[in-house]
C-alpha cells in the first residue's frame, strides 16, 4: 500500500523507483531531469531533496517547484511539480531622472527553445555614454554536459565588448572540482568627475584571458582552494580636449585562493522579492586570495597583491536577518602597500507578519594610493535618492538607507508594494574640504510580476534632497538595496 511522504519523513533506506515531472508546458523534461541529484536506483535523502529544489528554483523561468513522494515498502516514487513562467518578452528599459533618462528595450528568452538557455538582445540610449546594442547568450549545460558557455558582444558609442567564457561550476554541494576559462576584448571610455562636471575622459583598450581550477573539501563546512591565472594587456589614451590617461600596462597574475563557508540556507518569501520563494544563504563565509605580478613571466612590473573578504550572516528567529560584508584588497611592493580598496557593509531585514518588512543598510567605501585616478560617486543611482546621479564624488563614501516595505496588494499575476525611505550619505576626499552629509526622504512604488521570468520588480522612487531642496524621480528594476 502506497503512502504519501514529506521530505522530513523519509526513512533511511528509501530507494527511488520512478521520477515523474509535471507542469512543464514549454520546458523540456530533460532540462529539469538533468538538475536532479538522484535517479531511479539511488537512495533518497532529505539533503538531496532540498538541494534539488534549490537547483530548480535557481532557474529564472520556473516558478513554483514542489517535490512530492509516495512510499511503497522500501521504494519511493518522486513527483516533481513545476510551473513555467513567461520567459519570452520585449521589455522597455527606463531609468534615471526625468531630464537625464536612459531608455531602450531588451528582447529576451530565458528559456530559449525550451532548453533553459538564455538569449538577450538589448538596444539602449544613455545620456552620458550614448547608444549601445548588446547580444548575450548562455547555454548552462552545453550539449547536455556540465559545461556552461557564455557569449557576450556589445557595440556602443564608447567602443565595443566581446567575450567568451566556458566553465564547469560546482553544480552540487558534494562536487569536488570546478574549472573555468574566458577571453575578453574591450574598448571603453572612463569618465572622472569634479563636482557634477566632467574633469577627465580617456579611452581604454583591453585584451585579457583568465583560467581557474578549484577543489572543494568537507561537508558541513566547506574549504575550497583554487589556482588562478589572469593575463591582460591594456592601453590608455586621453580623448580630445583632455590630458590625463594612465600608463599602458601588461600583467600576468598567478594567484592562490581559499574560501571557507558553511552551506546553510533559509527558504522564505517577501524578503528581497515580492512573493517568489527565495533560498537565502544564511551561512557565513570568508575568502583570502594572494598572488603576484612578475616581470619574469611577462608583467611590466613586480608586486604582490591580496584580497580578503569576510561575510558574516546571522538569522534571529524566523524574521530577522543580518547580511554583512568586509572587503580589503591591495598591492605590496618595496615595503609599501598601495592601490588599496576597502569596504564595509551591514544590511538588516526584519519581516513583519508574512508580507511586509523593514530594511536598513550602512556602507563605507574607501580607496587610497591607487595606480589610476579613480573615485566613488554618490547620488540617486549610488545610494542617495533625492539628488542628481553624480551629485557628490571623492575617494571616501558613506551611505545609509532605511526603508519600510509594506505589501499593498497581491494578485495571481502581480504584487503591488510600496516603500517609505530615508537616505543619507557623503562622498569626499580627505584634505580637500567641502564634505557635506546629505539627507533625503521619500516614497516609492514596487510592482512584482510573479508570472514573468525571474519575477522582476519594477521600481519608482520620488525623493526630496534637503541639501538641494528639490524632488528627484528615479526608476529602475529590483529593490533599491
Amino acid at each position: 500500500m502506497a503512502a504519501t511522504l514529506t521530505g522530513n519523513a523519509l526513512g533511511e533506506a528509501q530507494v527511488v523507483r520512478e521520477v515523474e515531472i509535471t507542469g512543464n508546458t514549454r520546458t523540456k523534461a530533460e532540462v529539469i531531469r538533468r538538475e536532479l541529484l538522484f535517479e531511479p536506483g539511488d537512495t533518497l535523502t532529505v539533503d538531496l531533496i532540498e538541494e534539488t529544489e534549490r537547483n530548480l528554483r535557481a532557474f529564472l523561468f520556473l516558478g513554483d517547484v514542489e517535490l512530492g513522494m509516495t512510499q511503497e515498502g522500501n521504494w519511493v516514487d518522486v513527483l516533481i511539480r513545476v510551473r513555467d513562467l513567461y520567459a519570452r518578452a520585449i521589455t522597455p528599459l527606463l531609468s534615471g531622472e526625468p531630464d537625464e533618462l536612459s531608455y531602450g528595450a531588451v528582447g529576451l528568452d530565458y528559456n530559449f527553445l525550451g532548453r533553459g538557455q538564455i538569449l538577450e538582445v538589448t538596444a539602449e540610449h544613455d545620456p552620458i555614454t550614448g547608444d549601445r546594442a548588446r547580444v548575450f547568450y548562455r547555454a548552462p549545460r552545453l550539449s547536455g554536459s556540465r559545461l556552461r558557455l557564455d557569449l557576450d558582444g556589445e557595440i556602443s558609442s564608447d567602443g565595443h565588448h566581446a567575450s567568451i567564457a566556458v566553465a564547469r561550476p560546482f553544480f552540487r554541494l558534494a562536487e569536488c572540482w570546478s574549472v573555468g576559462a574566458s577571453v575578453l576584448n574591450q574598448e571603453s571610455v572612463v569618465r572622472l568627475n569634479s563636482g557634477e562636471s566632467l574633469a577627465e575622459q580617456y579611452d581604454v583598450r583591453t585584451w585579457s584571458a583568465t583560467a581557474s581550477v578549484r577543489r572543494s573539501y568537507g561537508e558541513d563546512v566547506k574549504a575550497r582552494t583554487g589556482v588562478f591565472l589572469a593575463i591582460s594587456d591594456r592601453s590608455f589614451e586621453p580623448e580630445t580636449g583632455f590630458t590625463y590617461a594612465p600608463a599602458d600596462r601588461r600583467r600576468v597574475l598567478p594567484s592562490l585562493g581559499l574560501t571557507v563557508w558553511r552551506p546553510q540556507y533559509d527558504t522564505t518569501r517577501f524578503l528581497r522579492r515580492l512573493g517568489r520563494k527565495e533560498d537565502v544563504q544564511t551561512g557565513s563565509w570568508a575568502t583570502v586570495r594572494v598572488g603576484a605580478s612578475l616581470e619574469a613571466i611577462g608583467s611590466d612590473r613586480d608586486y604582490q597583491f591580496f584580497t580578503m573578504d569576510l561575510n558574516p550572516r546571522l538569522k534571529s528567529g524566523n524574521r530577522a536577518y543580518l547580511f554583512s560584508r568586509f572587503t580589503l584588497r591591495g598591492r605590496m611592493s618595496q615595503g609599501r602597500i598601495w592601490n588599496v580598496f576597502g569596504s564595509a557593509e551591514a544590511m538588516g531585514i526584519v519581516k513583519i507578519r508574512e508580507t511586509h518588512s523593514f530594511a536598513a543598510r550602512a556602507r563605507y567605501d574607501g580607496l587610497g594610493r591607487t595606480e589610476d585616478a579613480t573615485q566613488y560617486l554618490l547620488g540617486t543611482a549610488r545610494g542617495l535618492r533625492g539628488y542628481a546621479l553624480r551629485r557628490f564624488d571623492g575617494s571616501r563614501r558613506l551611505i545609509f538607507n532605511v526603508e519600510a516595505r509594506p505589501t499593498l496588494l497581491r494578485r495571481r499575476d502581480y504584487t503591488l508594494a510600496g516603500v517609505v525611505f530615508v537616505d543619507g550619505g557623503s562622498a569626499w576626499t580627505p584634505g580637500q574640504g567641502g564634505q557635506v552629509f546629505a539627507i533625503a526622504v521619500g516614497i516609492g512604488g514596487r510592482v512584482g510580476l510573479t508570472r514573468v521570468y525571474n519575477s522582476p520588480i519594477l521600481r519608482a522612487d520620488v525623493g526630496y534632497g534637503f541639501e538641494d531642496r528639490a524632488w528627484v524621480l528615479y526608476m529602475g528594476l529590483g529593490q533599491y538595496f
